[in-house]
Order: structure tokens, then C-alpha cells, then sequence
């Protein structure tokens, strides 16, 4: 997987920058009514149960933000995180109106299942899915 990357620098390398493949523009979701969602959204909705879904390209930078007024007002909320269940994620709960819970960049494809680890149980899940194109 390294000597690809090396491969493709090398012949990247030599096109010119308007030859060159742009990389995927980056995405932005937010831990709101504890749920996820798009970061444009007025708030999250939890209109599923199975969790949000995020398809991305290979390349893709992910950014989840803090945006949770439901948590704000309730005293015991700890806050929300991003664990992805293979492991990797933020471990430390974010209650900061706006804060940046987690960047990713997603450099292979695949199904990328995460949760809040505080608020699974309400169902507060997501899914990237990331594809060649």
C-alpha cells in the first residue's frame, strides 16, 4: 500500500497542477439532539434508528462538530465523541458548543460504522461509506 502512494507521487508529480486529480471536497457533520447528521442541518432528527449515513469518495476529510443544545441543557450529559467500532476515534466527550469532536481523512474504501460512546443506547450512530468515486 506504501509503494502505491510512492507510485502515484512520482507520476503526479510531473502533470501539471490542472492535469491533477482533485481531491474530494471535505465533509462536515455534527453530534446534535443526540444524533448525527449533516453539519447544515437546523438540528438532527432522529427520523431513524439505524444511524446516519455518509457516503464519501476515497480522499475524503470528515469532520464532526459539537452542536448539541438537547445535551447543553441537561446537567449529567457528558458530551459526545466519535468511536468507530474497529476501534479508532475520539475517546475523550466534547461539551463545547461548536468544538471539533473528530477529523478523519478516509484513505481507503470500505463501511466505517461509529458511535457516541456515551449515547449509543439513544441510538446516537453513523455510518461512512466510502467508495472509489
Amino acid at each position: 500500500m506504501a509503494l502505491a502512494g510512492i507510485i502515484l507521487s512520482v507520476v503526479g508529480a510531473g502533470l501539471p497542477a490542472s492535469a491533477r486529480p482533485k481531491p474530494p471536497p471535505p465533509v462536515a457533520l455534527q453530534a446534535a439532539n443526540f444524533r448525527f447528521c449533516a453539519a447544515g442541518a437546523t438540528t438532527c432528527l432522529p427520523e431513524r434508528d439505524d444511524g446516519y449515513v455518509t457516503k464519501v469518495r476515497v480522499g475524503t476529510t470528515v469532520t464532526w462538530v459539537y452542536q448539541d443544545k438537547a445535551c447543553d441543557a441537561i446537567v449529567p450529559c457528558p458530551g459526545h465523541n466519535v468511536v468507530f467500532s474497529y476501534g479508532g476515534g475520539s475517546t475523550a466527550l466534547v461539551k463545547r458548543d461548536g468544538a471539533r469532536i473528530l477529523r478523519m481523512t478516509f484513505s481507503r474504501t470500505g463501511t466505517y460504522s461509529y458511535y457516541c460512546g456515551a449515547h449509543k443506547s439513544f441510538g446516537m450512530t453513523g455510518t461512512i461509506v466510502v467508495t472509489r468515486h
